[in-house]
């Protein structure tokens, strides 16, 4: 089947199950059939797009009578068509994923895709889903002793549930080692003590240095001194060999294995766990590319979701693979989520830090997972974004509208309802008859979440100033009044009567309100202030961590003494 006849398919398939094409959905469809044409996506999107078109024109009725005629078989997937992700390919027998992320930062919303989608296959084939610490690069990419804990934390939390196996490279020194030794005995990895200089000159030329071909006994010692202590930074480093005149020069004869001096940057999770007498043993360190081969292979990892950045990285760690014999991993890359308007990178963030302008990594305006995390933003909100993004190649700017909508699904079944005010006025309603018994329900769906009483001991109650600006008025689950004088923010209102049929009558505008007596000021914490407002007193009885809905104003989180505003 060629390659447009795979694309008709899967947009005539992807017409009768939704209301709107979604081009991301189709090229991951085909991409996953046709894995081949990943190196040429951007040129190929106009082609899918130009199908999309044609077939947008049709009805899904239409849609349905073709592909009965030309794609039967898609009508059997359709009635067995896992939820959520399209099918995985080349599964076997136990399908085993990884995270691994560096802890030299903390998980933002961009890793949420790459987490999940490998977390969410594992389970989808009641596989293996491991969680990997990437932390051999105690210099650069220097690790965070608190990185180790969080990103646990943040895994467990977005997944809602445990890895089934976790590791840290740091600990796993001696095994790099051992399979670094056989690569040399094997005469496919060499030391170079060429300085870095030479070694950047004679790979962009594409010949090798005076070291690649020396004895293997020669290579075994010298290597044996680099673990030893015995050469410094940039004096020694161990190589790949591959295609010397690789297209790609970083390909060529990559470093597998480089110096760091531990007296100068000693691991800092090996010193806090093991101690620095233990920490300043190890000089030499393993790059990426190699750690991630060794341990892929020996964790038994069958797919390994990657952004697509990484597709030079598959290069490399494929002459691991082909060098021992093992059978390399289904790669499949995905597009990045593209983040803006909010910082997310290390940098950034560090800065805002120190300068006092934000309170830290776990901000609940940052696109932390620590972050979202205390807002309020459920897992499964995102997860369910995620699901719908799919394991698409091609890049997406972040719908955080979307992510709020999810998450108001969740909430809004089980968070209680409350009147707060923000810009509150007062109005006097000169014939209400006090005292007047209100009893409001915590949720108009769910009596599980209680109610609450006002006893209105007064003619006053305080509304928003904005609404003041309606002649009548249904002040919610109480009663409707007439708005009959508003001036120097002084109002008076006459008191109509209780029935919401009066409302809908007289056109009446439903508000959120608060009546004297029951008035309580709060703190709101928004995105770029902190606020006072006027809510009702029952907030006394909110408790730390819970969400509740201000009608018709906001989400909201309950810390310490104030609330953290969620969304709308």
């Amino acid at each position: 089947m060629d390659f447009k006849t795979i694309v008709k398919k899967w947009v005539l398939y992807n017409r009768i199950k939704y209301d709107k094409l979604d081009l991301n959905s189709i090229v991951s469809k085909v991409v996953a059939e046709l894995p081949e044409i990943k190196q040429k996506i951007k040129e190929i999107i106009p082609e899918i797009k130009e199908i999309v078109k044609e077939v947008e024109k049709l009805s899904k009725e239409e849609a349905l009578a073709i592909l009965e005629k030309e794609f039967p078989e898609m009508l059997e997937r359709k009635k067995e068509q896992r939820e959520g992700l399209p099918e995985l390919v080349n599964v076997k027998d136990t399908v085993v994923t990884r995270f691994a992320p560096n802890p030299n930062g903390y998980l933002h919303i961009g890793h949420a895709k790459g987490l999940l989608l490998s977390y969410l296959y594992a389970r989808m084939y009641n596989g293996k889903f491991i969680l990997r610490l990437e932390d051999t690069d105690p210099k650069i990419k220097r690790p965070i002793l608190d990185a180790y804990e969080r990103i646990y934390e943040d895994v467990k939390w977005l997944t809602e549930d445990k890895p089934d196996e976790f590791y840290i490279q740091s600990e796993r020194l001696d095994i790099y080692y051992e399979y670094a030794k056989k690569l040399i005995e094997i005469r496919k990895a060499y030391v170079d003590l060429s300085p870095p200089d030479i070694i950047r000159k004679y790979r962009a030329l594409g010949k090798p240095t005076e070291y690649r071909e020396k004895p293997i006994e020669w290579h075994l010692e010298e290597w044996e001194k680099m673990i030893n202590g015995e050469y410094d930074e940039e004096e020694a480093v161990l190589r790949i060999k591959t295609d010397i005149k690789h297209p790609n020069p970083s390909v060529r004869d990559w470093i597998a294995f480089r110096i760091i001096n531990p007296e100068k940057n000693p691991h800092p999770w090996l010193e806090y766990k093991y101690g620095k007498n233990y920490a300043e043993k190890f000089w030499v360190w393993p790059t990426y590319n190699f750690s991630v081969s060794i341990d892929d292979h020996l964790m038994g990892v069958t797919h390994i979701f990657r952004m697509k950045e990484h597709e030079v990285n598959t290069i490399k760690q494929k002459y691991i693979f082909d060098y021992f014999n093992w059978e390399f991993p289904t790669v499949i890359n995905y597009g990045a989520i593209i983040i803006k308007d909010v910082p997310f990178h290390k940098s950034e963030i560090r800065k805002l830090i120190e300068g006092g302008k934000i309170t830290g990594w776990d901000d609940p305006f940052l696109p932390t997972l620590m972050g979202l995390r205390r807002r309020g933003i459920h897992p499964k909100a995102i997860k369910k974004y995620i699901i719908e993004l799919g394991p698409s190649i091609v890049d997406t700017e972040i719908n955080w509208e979307k992510i709020f909508s999810y998450n108001r699904e969740i909430y809004d079944k089980i968070a209680k309802r409350y009147f707060i005010i923000e810009n509150p006025v007062e109005v006097i309603i000169e014939n209400l008859e006090v005292p007047k018994k209100i009893i409001l329900k915590n949720h108009p769906e769910n009596p599980e979440l209680g109610q609450r009483e006002y006893i209105l001991e007064t003619n006053i109650v305080y509304i928003e100033k904005e609404d003041a600006k309606n002649k009548y008025l249904r002040l919610m689950e109480g009663f409707n009044i007439e708005i009959i004088e508003y001036k120097n923010n002084t109002i008076k209102a006459l008191y109509i009567d209780d029935k919401i049929e009066t409302a809908k009558k007289i056109g009446a505008k439903i508000v959120q309100w608060v009546p004297f007596g029951y008035e309580k000021e709060i703190i709101i914490w928004k995105p770029n202030e902190k606020i006072k407002a006027l809510g009702e007193k029952y907030l006394e009885n909110v408790k730390e961590g819970e969400v509740i809905h201000a009608i018709r104003y906001c989400f909201l989180k309950k810390e310490k003494d104030y609330f953290i505003w969620m969304h709308k």
